[in-house]
């Protein structure tokens, strides 16, 4: 075994289970920090998919072994009176594994002997940290609001009555908070009528004094603009003897666990849809709702907002490309981190034809040595099944920024393909091979290594290497745009105008 754990063939007779707490592949991990280093190197020699591209992009894995194991074999000969901090081995893990491409990986080692504590590092953070566009990326989320306003922006197409054709909604708390700030016999505008009932009392009573007071109060922190849900849940507690009709606690995982969406009806009949992450098809299918707490009204009404405003965005492009005046499509994707692929039919897909599309190839890891691949297999994502309109002549458009990963980057690659279709922004983040759960760990070889907060050493591993059409992979680098713009984030603050989606509008409206 001793062999086996520290050989730098590139093949090895042994197949080590590092998909559970195995103590074969994990044991020394426990006592070892040249253990752990040992058990990743290993781990990755036989899980990974990149093998070749981390090659050709110039880093020997076995010469990184040997640079990098004598280091971390050091670490253990220090005494209990001179403990490795979590920053030493922060900088030396960030040594070891920062040439590695893989845009989702990350590494984490737990400090078992020591403190107990944990120490993750992740290649493609340290890749992109200095990236043009990283700060503004990070910052920034889409907010089109001021496009509903004229004549300064005016771009929000409005109705005969001069509101917005659009809807919106972004995360729990503002949907939340909306409903209570506008409806009539709840919320503030109860809180307003209270107050009005108790100042026009000739002659109130101490108590109807201290509960006027006490609206005047929550009327002024309802009102606050900076409320969070933090202090929205405070108030709900604080206020509740006044028993305000739809004064309710929201549940405080829903920024986590819920999603943003917003979709406007932008003038030429440009549909524009945002979305936060690849998760609708927890809201818009019978199978994803299934997994959601029916008993919660809060989470109904943040499904059903979500559903709402996709809906509003599918139905406009029907209508609009049925009748021939559809201007043109727009899928913001900045700052969209990734996640379901089941999500592509609720996306890029709803606009193709039934029954597929390709975005490139992917192939798997067929066997313990390091260059053990399958062939390049075609990649396929399912589109929308129901019959629709599909949009081939009029112009889509893929907002794309540093902070578009995973799912937003096989969208960017597969628009690619489209002869009606642009990526406007800035380079994605360069994490396009997938993820899965390990159940198909024996078949693949590959997946991800160990258990999180458990065995000494975790690796968020990809499972399969993506590719292009043409057998290229992007990792590390990202999908390149068609047209390159950079946030302009002065402009945005001064008037609201959004450089990108800008531009966007111009290749729509005169196809430059």
């Amino acid at each position: 075994m001793a062999l086996s754990l520290t050989s730098c063939r590139e093949s090895s007779d042994t197949l080590l289970a590092y998909d559970y707490d195995d103590n074969l592949a994990f044991g020394e991990g426990y006592t070892s920090f040249g253990g752990k280093y040992e058990i990743a190197w290993n781990a990755l020699n036989q899980y990974y998919s990149l093998w070749d591209y981390e090659r050709q992009n110039g880093l020997d894995w076995d010469s990184a072994y040997a640079a990098s194991y004598p280091k971390f074999a050091a670490l253990d000969k220090r005494g209990t009176d001179n403990p490795v901090t979590d920053k030493e081995l922060e900088a030396l893990m960030n040594e070891a594994f920062s040439d590695l491409h893989d845009g989702h990986m990350y590494i984490t080692f737990l400090n078992h002997h020591n403190n107990n504590s944990s120490v993750m590092v992740s290649p493609s953070d340290l890749r992109n940290a200095n990236r043009d566009d990283m700060r503004i990326s990070t910052m920034y989320k889409p907010d089109i609001s001021k496009y509903y306003l004229a004549p300064a922006n005016g771009e929000v197409v409005v109705d005969e009555n001069g509101q917005p054709q659009t809807a919106f909604y972004s995360t729990i708390v503002p949907f939340m908070m909306y409903n209570l700030m506008h409806t009539e016999g709840m919320g503030y505008m109860w809180v307003c009528d209270q107050i009005e009932k108790y100042s026009a009392l000739q002659k109130p009573t101490v108590e109807q004094l201290e509960k006027l007071n006490a609206l005047k109060e929550l009327k002024a922190k309802l009102a606050d603009e900076d409320l969070t849900l933090s202090s929205y849940n405070t108030l709900v507690v604080q206020y509740a003897y006044l028993k305000v009709p739809g004064l309710t606690v929201i549940n405080s995982s829903f920024p986590d666990e819920g999603m943003a969406v917003r979709y406007a009806l932008l003038k030429g009949n440009i549909a524009y849809f945002y979305f936060s992450d690849f998760s609708l098809n927890t809201y818009l299918t019978e199978s994803g709702m299934a997994k959601l707490d029916k008993n919660d009204p809060n989470l109904l009404n943040h499904v059903q907002g979500i559903s709402t405003v996709w809906q509003a965005w599918f139905n406009a492009i029907q209508a609009l490309g049925k009748t021939g005046k559809l201007g043109g499509v727009i899928i913001d994707l900045r700052g969209n981190q990734g996640g379901s692929t089941s999500d592509f039919p609720f996306a890029l897909g709803a606009l193709r034809p039934s029954g597929g599309m390709y975005v490139g190839k992917e192939r798997f890891k067929r066997g313990t040595g390091r260059l053990d691949y399958s062939v390049p297999m075609p990649a396929v994502m399912d589109t929308y099944t129901d019959e629709h309109y599909v949009v081939d002549d009029q112009p889509i458009v893929i907002l794309t920024n540093c902070r578009s990963v995973s799912m937003s980057e096989l969208t960017a690659l597969s628009a690619k393909s489209l002869k009606n279709a642009k990526i406007i922004g800035k380079r994605t983040w360069g994490g396009l091979c997938g993820l899965t759960s390990n159940s198909n760990n024996t078949l693949n070889y590959s997946g991800k290594i160990g258990v999180e907060d458990k065995t000494p050493v975790y690796v968020y591993c990809p499972t399969l290497a993506q590719m292009t059409n043409d057998d290229q992979i992007l990792e590390g680098v990202g999908v390149v745009p068609d047209i390159e713009v950079d946030f302009d984030d002065k402009q945005f603050l001064a008037t609201g105008k959004d450089s990108q989606l800008e531009r966007a509008l111009q290749y729509i409206r005169n196809g430059q």
